[in-house]
């Protein structure tokens, strides 16, 4: 019962973030005034972005493909529906609900335990809280450290090989732990999967901060300042339905002490917040379209052929 409140708590709240976002949008600038800005924009850059993000979810269904591939055969298109659809779900879904996503769609799908997908989708996490740390870091530190600015990002690099032998060594003492030794016991392992995520992050937000830049006319750093600190808000326990309103928050405040207009950050935020819905949508229903049936799978021999195995 306290569960089942505690889901009716967070849908209120995150209802009312959506809520309070469109009227705020419609009160201050109109929705019409608002999507109007994207005709300023050749189409041309608006394709190259949507490329350099769509390239960013291949690139994660490659990374859930290499940590799974550790234990036993995936197939790539079976892993591509499981990821689209994960994504897509922990996207608009409020305060990560759609992240059992992941474990539940691998089981379904795939026939991997739970404890192995689970410990999959926290390490790729923790290594994209690094990954986002890092890019922030290097960025601000730009502004206010000038030649300086490349220590923080060259700390943060050095401090993760020392992070990873420490979770080695607990999982190797906690025998709780030891399923998920196959992700990380072998730094060649842990290493790739760090690489697709700096893959992931820097093709998403180069092709997210270019478009923030035109249609908002931010300097580009100032660009990728926002764009990191509003894709990680979405990590934020309180969020709106597709993170609606906080956002547009975390992308609009970082860049207020920088002289923008809090309003017109607002507007650019909404623009970029409906692009990147629109794509997570599509990937989304191409990964539910990819999905297979339980009665297909329960016929499939590769399938049939890894459950005698």
């Amino acid at each position: 019962m306290r569960k089942h409140t505690l889901l009716i708590v967070k849908i209120l709240v995150a209802t009312s973030f959506f809520a309070a976002l469109v009227y705020w949008v419609e009160n201050q600038f109109g929705w019409a005034q608002t999507l109007a800005e994207w005709k300023n924009l050749n189409i041309g850059i608006v394709l190259f972005a949507a490329i350099l993000v769509f390239i960013s979810h291949i690139l994660r269904v490659l990374r859930v493909y290499y940590a799974y591939r550790q234990t036993q055969k995936v197939t790539l298109r079976k892993v591509t529906s499981v990821s689209f659809v994960h994504n897509t779900l922990s996207y608009l879904l409020p305060m990560r609900l759609g992240e059992a996503a992941l474990p539940a769609l691998s089981q379904h799908q795939l026939d991997i335990s739970l404890k192995y997908s689970s410990a999959t989708l926290v390490l790729i996490r923790l290594f994209d809280a690094h990954m986002l740390l890092l890019l922030l870091s290097f960025f601000t530190g730009q502004i206010w450290l000038g030649h300086y600015a490349l220590w923080l990002p060259l700390i943060l690099i050095l401090t993760l090989p020392i992070g990873m032998r420490l979770l080695i060594k607990v999982a190797q003492k906690v025998s709780k732990l030891e399923f998920a030794l196959p992700l990380i016991v072998k730094t060649r392992s842990w290493a790739v999967l760090y690489g697709f995520t700096m893959g992931i992050w820097v093709t998403k937000l180069a092709g997210l901060a270019l478009l923030v830049s035109l249609l908002g006319h931010i300097l580009i750093d100032h660009a990728w300042i926002a764009t990191i600190i509003a894709e990680g808000s979405a990590a934020s326990p309180i969020t709106g339905f597709a993170n609606a309103g906080t956002f547009e928050l975390a992308f609009s405040l970082p860049l207020v002490p920088l002289g923008y207009d809090i309003a017109e950050l607002v507007k650019t935020g909404v623009n970029l917040h409906i692009f990147i819905s629109i794509i997570n949508i599509a990937i989304g229903i191409v990964g539910f379209a990819l999905l297979e049936s339980k009665n297909k799978r329960s016929v499939d021999p590769e399938n049939s052929q890894s459950a005698r195995s």
